[in-house]
């Protein structure tokens, strides 16, 4: 655990018109481990005022690591228009790690992964550390966005179910007239479910997303008699 330790941005990336990857790196270049799935605390400082900011991030970077990786929505809030104008080498305070959705890889072999939205950073820290781990774990995703301009890392996640025991659902819940997307469309519900993950009975279930997309899965989960222990949620609003 770690506790207002100075990291400094390193990357910034636009990943959609709305979505941004920041990567943090510890000032001291030391390394933090964490399980996937779990967030860090980051903070601003204003220097001049001594007001201080802070919010919750999934960390999508597999550990361990002396770097972290957010996926954030610049929705232009209190902490994230401080994000708008932010550039290289900018300071903030990391706590970390905190949580309770833990992935455990060793639980199962076979998985079912429900991302909404920017709910996909703590799936990447899951997809990235079983690479890393070169692990043959099974495992499906279904990750929902509202447009197709907002898919967030789908080269990435199509690269991984090429290369391994991974398959991967996308739905668009708005598509529009020429956006030229022709998958899944319409929310992640118990027929998509069943139709596209006729094993979930088998798998153990992890949601992130908005609160009303990780009430609407775990309900429909179940709903179709998941056991409750075998459904792990985490949700940001």
């Amino acid at each position: 655990m770690i506790k207002d330790k100075p990291y400094e941005i390193i990357e910034i990336k636009k990943l959609t018109p709305s979505v941004t990857s920041f990567i943090f790196k510890a000032k001291d270049c030391t390394s933090i481990d964490f399980t996937p799935g779990m967030f860090a605390m980051l903070a601003y400082k204003n220097e001049s005022t001594g007001e201080s900011i802070a919010r919750a991030f999934s960390i999508a970077n597999s550990p361990p690591s002396d770097q972290l990786e957010f996926v954030i929505s610049l929705i232009h809030g209190r902490f994230t228009s401080k994000l708008d104008y932010a550039k290289i080498g900018d300071r903030y305070l990391v706590s970390a790690p905190y949580g309770q959705f833990k992935f455990d890889i060793n639980a199962g072999k076979k998985f079912l992964f429900l991302a909404g939205g920017t709910g996909i950073a703590p799936f990447m820290s899951m997809l990235r550390y079983a690479k890393q781990l070169n692990s043959d774990m099974d495992s499906v995703m279904l990750y929902s966005t509202k447009y197709a301009n907002e898919l967030i890392y789908k080269e990435q996640l199509e690269a991984y179910a090429r290369e391994s025991e991974f398959r991967l659902i996308i739905t668009v819940t708005r598509p529009q007239e020429g956006d030229g997307w022709k998958g899944e469309t319409g929310h992640v519900n118990t027929e998509m479910m069943k139709r596209e993950v006729p094993d979930f009975m088998e798998r153990i279930s992890y949601i992130c997303g908005p609160p009303a997309f990780v009430k609407a899965c775990k309900d429909a989960l179940l709903s179709m008699g998941v056991k409750s222990e075998n459904v792990k949620a985490e949700m940001w609003g």
